[in-house]
Order: C-alpha cells, then structure tokens, then sequence
C-alpha cells in the first residue's frame, strides 16, 4: 500500500511540476501579462488608408494598404448604415476594419476615420462621414475603374469629399 502511495506522490509531483513549467515558459519574462499587452501595442498599427496620387482623376485620392482606390456611395450620405443594395455588394466590397490598430497615412486627418457597425456585423470603415468601399473592377494598384459609375460611386479626396 505505501508503494503505491509513493509513486502516486511522485506523479502528483511531476504533474505539477509539468505544468508550472510549461505555465512559466508561455508567460513573459517579468510574470505579467501586461508585458504581452505593452509588446503588442509597440507593434506597428495597421495603415487603413493612405494617399495616392491618381493619373485618371488627376488628384491624391485614398487608397487601401495594397494600393485599392476607396469609393463613396453617394446614396449613403453620411450615414453610418450601408444602402448599397445586396445584389451589388459582391462588386462593391466595404472597406473593413482589420483587429488591429486602424490608422492614416501622411496627409489624413485621425479623428475623421471612424468604424461602424453594419447590420451584418461587418466593422466598416468611413472618413469624414462616409462609408468606404473597394471595387472589384480595379484590377490593380492606381486603377480607379468605378470613379463617377452610375453617377453614385465616386474616389475619396484627402479632405473626405468625393472626387470630381
């Protein structure tokens, strides 16, 4: 009986000291998890929009990270709910907050890029009160395809107005 009562100590023990060792090796080094939090915010933010200068409309326009021109619908006005009707919202993509930070590039004032929250649950971004979207006919970095389509979808201008 002692026997087994030994060797159950000792894989007790073990356990335990497993699993403080594995517990201790994930944590970082001053013990906190604050020090996680603090790392992760050092990390560069995540540029939403930036400016670009555009051949087609002759001005800096907005962009996404990747180059994308961002449009405005005009019907939106400046709402914080999207009315662009369903069977378009494949071809006009919202321009949607990523988890990280959200931020500008020179040239873009902060405080005009808010995120809202859509019906569907989607976070979508919008500058100087309009909603932004990406379109699926821009095939490359600088295209501006969709620029005064249908008379509703137009490129965004530094200052957040619609491009002429």
């Amino acid at each position: 009986m002692k026997r087994w009562h030994v060797i159950s100590v000792f894989i007790t023990a073990a356990a335990v000291l497993s699993l403080t060792a594995c517990g201790s090796s994930s944590k970082p080094s001053s013990g906190s998890s604050t020090s996680t939090t603090t790392s992760k915010s050092k990390a560069k933010p995540l540029v939403t929009l930036r400016l670009l200068e555009n051949a087609k409309i002759g001005k800096k326009i907005l962009v996404n990270p990747a180059g994308r021109t961002v449009y405005m619908f005009t019907p939106d006005g400046s709402g914080s709910t999207s009315k662009v009707p369903e069977a378009i919202k494949k071809t006009w993509p919202p321009k949607v907050a990523g988890a990280t930070s959200i931020t500008v590039g020179p040239g873009l004032d902060r405080a005009k890029l808010v995120v809202h929250k859509q019906p569907s649950g989607v976070q979508q971004v919008a500058y100087n009160g309009h909603l932004l979207y990406t379109f699926v006919g821009d095939k490359k970095p600088g295209d501006a395809a969709g620029q005064g389509l249908g008379g509703v979808w137009f490129a965004v201008l530094a200052t957040g107005d619609k491009a002429p």
